[in-house]
């Protein structure tokens, strides 16, 4: 969001205040403070104006005329009796759906919302915390384009500790492995009392966690991860946040992943404005959400489905190759999948709350119950009400919010909008935020999110890689880092094991074995050098004799040692099947994906492997040679020492799989 120039205006107007009883009070007991301000005879410039067109209104009338521009203004002194928690009702009307802002004495304090079917509605803020004396009431426009009727105050408190007690911590997932299952339920603990720190981080970086321990000596207790160049149709692929993922699990924190997923065709983007792809030609009846992928692809031959539903299964089965890896290695994720969904900046929302149910609810079921994704907590994040899918298709509640600059607000109103979309069944999240809150706010408002997660970059840090003061001021971060509210990842728990007793690995071993008559050969022509900042290799796999071969289950793996923590990039120049007859050359240079894996065997140079794979079903025949060239650096081009490295000029000591066997080579 956007900041705005605040608007300097007389004030010059004091409405009356009345005092009412509270609704079903008898006689003698306590009277409710309630001001009811007549946006018609509020002080306004501008274009904003007093007027009566719109039938229904109470008063005389009402103010129109948010046309945003500088010169509008609206606004009015109310005398405040005592110090305490309010509750605000705005009642507004609007042809088209429009967000706005309340702000008391200069500071936005809360959003007004118009839901754009032409007649007047109510939006209840709570929790507003005002000190006694005259305050100023105005309006700061965001959309403009809204009439007001009236805003009235009354007595409030903070968030009740109901909110926290009634939310569940049952995962919406009946076969939940033990650890998510543990993790939960320490979630639920923890809700209401405390609120667990988040952080965004530069993608295949440690950049923004290391810049807060730095300062904090604290780092956060949840990472948010993005899945975002594991989509197959991304120009850069990358699966290096899962393998930071693996590292931040092993050091003890949580982690959250979303997915930026570039649309399959139409355009490799994300935004809506970027790409052609529409989800609504993807919405079939049929149920796929259990059917293998080559099954639905048949469908889609056959011309039964269209081709974007086919694509969108795939991608969906690729992200949740990663999130399988993960279960493998016991890590549980906080999945926010398609957030942001109602704003329509993101191709997934652009097509409507209709499609994009269909794509979230064919999502949840494929992964739940097609790959048994156990470790997942299902984080909803559409942003609207409308788009809520149902309480068994959620386990967390999550709003992404972009306060003002320095704005320490606890967000109270937009807490309680966040709790409301499952009726307070789910715990709510600040799933993504740009300014941190102050901790003796969310004392003094009762307002606990279950975690906040602040988004990269110069929300957190300035130029020179460390913590900055344009967002949040370096002395906030250290007060939210060192505050007895705020959990940070020293102080989690040890969560009990999916597996008590057994450590799991992040892949299965193969077992020896594979097709039946095929001979493999295969020699690395790369890698001339032992101490060198790129690891460079350069694979010919010869196809000696035997049956074809389906490219999409044939894997390789390289073994080394990595010095240093820095993040790995992975680089495919060249891949391509050479083959003795037409078509005589298929280049795959797009296809080739790695993937960086740590195995832990750094005694015998194999702490960790590069693991390729072929997003193809493209055959490997005999006489065929396929060439794969890649590279691998760190991110701050630091050396590699390869002398010692259990697959360096070593053909034999690099291994293939087929369909998960091994065919060739020696594993360490």
């Amino acid at each position: 969001m956007k900041g705005f120039q605040r608007r300097a205006v007389a004030l010059a107007l004091t409405l009356f205040a009345v005092l009412i009883p509270v609704s079903g009070a008898a006689s003698g007991e306590t009277e409710t403070f309630l001001h009811r301000i007549e946006a018609e005879d509020a002080v306004m410039s501008g274009d904003v104006t007093a007027a009566a067109a719109r039938t229904g209104y109470s008063g005389t009338g009402y103010a129109t005329g948010f046309t945003q521009k500088d010169s509008n203004s609206w606004s009015v002194e109310v005398e405040i009796p005592e110090t305490r928690h309010y509750t605000f009702t705005a009642r507004t009307a609007s042809d088209s759906y429009k967000e706005n802002y309340l702000a008391i004495n200069g500071v936005r304090t809360a959003i007004i919302y118009s839901n754009g079917d032409r007649d007047w509605h109510d939006t209840v803020i709570e929790s507003i915390y005002l000190e006694a004396g005259t305050a100023t009431i105005s309006i700061e426009e965001y959309w403009g384009w809204f009439d007001l009727d009236y805003i009235l105050i009354e007595e409030g408190s903070g968030i009740p500790p109901s909110v926290y007690t009634d939310a569940t911590s049952v995962l919406v997932n009946p076969n939940a492995n033990r650890r998510t299952v543990d993790i939960m339920e320490y979630l639920k603990s923890m809700y209401g009392q405390k609120t667990l720190s988040g952080q965004s981080c530069t993608l295949n970086a440690n950049t923004e966690i290391e810049a807060i321990h730095n300062l904090t000596g604290k780092y956060p207790a949840i990472r948010m991860l993005d899945f975002i160049f594991c989509s197959p149709a991304s120009s850069y692929q990358s699966s290096e946040e899962v393998n930071i993922a693996l590292e931040w699990d092993k050091m003890g924190g949580l982690t959250t992943f979303q997915w930026h997923w570039h649309a399959p065709k139409g355009g490799a983007a994300f935004y809506t404005e970027d790409t052609a792809f529409d989800l609504s030609k993807a919405v079939t009846e049929l149920d796929i959400s259990r059917k293998p992928l080559e099954e639905i692809e048949a469908l889609y031959r056959a011309g039964t489905i269209s081709e974007e539903c086919y694509l969108i299964v795939r991608d969906i089965d690729v992200i949740s190759g990663y999130l399988d890896l993960l279960q493998q290695a016991d890590v549980t994720v906080l999945w926010r999948p398609l957030h942001e969904a109602s704003g329509g900046w993101f191709w997934w929302g652009a097509a409507g709350a209709d499609a994009y149910q269909w794509l979230y609810k064919l999502m949840f079921e494929r992964q739940t119950n097609y790959h048994e994704l156990n470790n997942l907590i299902w984080v909803w994040n559409g942003q609207n009400q409308d788009w809520y899918p149902g309480d068994e298709y959620c386990d967390i509640a999550g709003t992404d919010i972009y306060a003002e600059k320095h704005s320490y607000s606890a967000l109270p109103d937009q807490f309680m909008k966040t709790v409301n979309y499952s009726g307070g069944t789910k715990m709510a999240a600040l799933s993504e935020n740009g300014v941190m809150m102050d901790p003796d706010l969310m004392v003094r408002d009762n307002t606990f999110w279950l975690y906040f997660a602040v988004w990269y970059g110069d929300f957190i840090i300035d130029s020179t890689g460390q913590v900055g003061d344009t967002y949040t001021e370096r002395t906030m971060v250290n007060k939210v880092y060192n505050s007895d509210v705020v959990i940070t990842l020293d102080e989690l728990p040890e969560f009990e094991d999916s597996i008590p007793g057994v450590t799991p690995t992040p892949t299965p071993t193969p077992t020896p074995g594979g097709p039946a008559d095929v001979t493999l050969t295969l020699n690395n022509t790369g890698n001339g050098q032992a101490v060198t900042n790129t690891i460079t290799n350069s694979f010919r796999l010869y196809h000696a004799g035997g049956e074809e071969i389906d490219l999409s289950k044939l894997v390789l793996r390289y073994y080394y040692t990595k010095e240093g923590i820095a993040p790995e990039n992975f680089y495919c120049d060249n891949a391509a099947l050479q083959i003795g007859r037409e078509p005589w050359y298929v280049s795959y240079t797009g296809q080739v994906t790695g993937e960086y894996v740590s195995l832990g065997k750094d005694e015998v140079g194999a702490g960790r492997y590069l693991e390729i794979k072929l997003n193809t079903t493209g055959k490997f025949m005999e006489g065929a040679t396929l060439t794969i060239d890649t590279r691998t650096t760190k991110t701050d081009w630091s050396e590699y020492d390869q002398s010692d490295d259990y697959s360096y000029q070593k053909n034999g000591n690099i291994t293939v799989y087929y369909d998960g066997q091994l065919i060739l080579g020696s594993e360490p």
